[in-house]
């Protein structure tokens, strides 16, 4: 934050503490009091150091977007920046809003020693599902007693998918068994010829994830696994399976309910109208089924 960006004005404490001055200016000239006088200027010097360490505070602050959550519908959505201090005197007193259509949630305030860094939590209600933007964030403080509040804006690029929100008490998850695609069903429980249990002759063609490393490095003769490779029970959550007297929204809560029901063990695949994900399993995954979820029907195949 450079100086052409930040912007200073007394609050409400400030304008009352600018009165008091004034008054007490105003009753020392009417009875000449010495005493009055050095009391007046005092202050007016402390109101003056105060506007200059209130500028100071955010001068030459450093503010950069850091991660974000991706709330449920009906839920809040966090937004980090991350705040660097170059200077060697310490920040007291940091906070940031988002300009948001809600009424706006103040960061905690943050408190930076000289040289640290620190992170603002900016909050934004997420009411429905789609793509949230970051709208422009006020940065500001009202160090040290409250009498000039200094702010500057920050304008960043962020957004984050606000999932739809899970349908409570789901029915349960369909789930479908994998069919056999491999047709080794014959191999299994097989003995290779040196007596390893599960093991057989290297064929060609064989793929390498069936190949024994260790056991091959130990005997000196290329080995493969005879059993059959487990597969993860999945299924397809499809659009068209579900009632037709269910709205949109309805239907993607339920869908939702179902990808978080089924968790990691599971290869789930997605259809959706227009938009096809192959079955899969893992965080990675679901979260690419839950971001088509929530940006539907905007990914949509042509």
């Amino acid at each position: 934050m450079d100086r052409r960006h930040l912007y200073i004005l007394p609050t409400r404490s400030g304008l009352g503490f600018a009165l008091l001055l004034l008054a007490m200016l105003v009753t020392s000239l009417n009875y000449n009091i010495s005493l009055g006088f050095a009391l007046t200027f005092l202050l007016v010097g402390i109101g003056m150091s105060c506007m200059w360490m209130a500028y100071r505070n955010l001068l030459d602050l450093e503010i950069s977007a850091g991660p974000v959550s991706a709330p449920f519908a009906g839920d809040v959505a966090v937004f980090a920046l991350n705040v660097a201090n170059h200077d060697g005197g310490a920040r007291i007193g940091i906070e940031a809003v988002a300009s948001s259509g809600g009424a706006p949630e103040a960061a905690p305030a943050l408190t930076l020693d000289g040289l640290g860094q620190g992170v603002l939590a900016v909050r934004m209600a997420a009411p429905r599902r789609g793509r949230l933007a970051l709208p422009r964030v006020t940065v500001s403080s009202r160090f040290p007693f409250g009498l000039f509040r200094v702010w500057s804006y920050a304008d960043f690029p962020v957004t984050t998918c606000v999932y739809p929100a899970p349908e409570p008490h789901a029915p349960p998850l369909p789930v479908v068994a994998h069919p056999d695609q491999d047709g080794d069903d014959g191999d299994i429980g097989a003995v290779s010829d040196d007596g390893i249990d599960q093991l057989r002759k290297y064929r060609p063609g064989d793929p390498l994830h069936r190949i024994a490393w260790k056991h091959s490095a130990r005997t000196g003769r290329w080995l493969s696994r005879a059993g059959q490779v487990p597969r993860l029970p999945g299924c397809w959550i499809d659009w068209n399976a579900l009632p037709t007297t269910m709205d949109t929204e309805a239907r993607l809560s339920r869908l939702c309910a179902w990808l978080l029901a089924a968790g990691d063990p599971f290869d789930i695949g997605l259809r959706l109208p227009g938009v096809e994900i192959p079955p899969g399993h893992g965080a990675t995954h679901r979260r690419a089924c839950l971001e088509a979820l929530a940006v539907w029907p905007e990914r949509r195949a042509p």
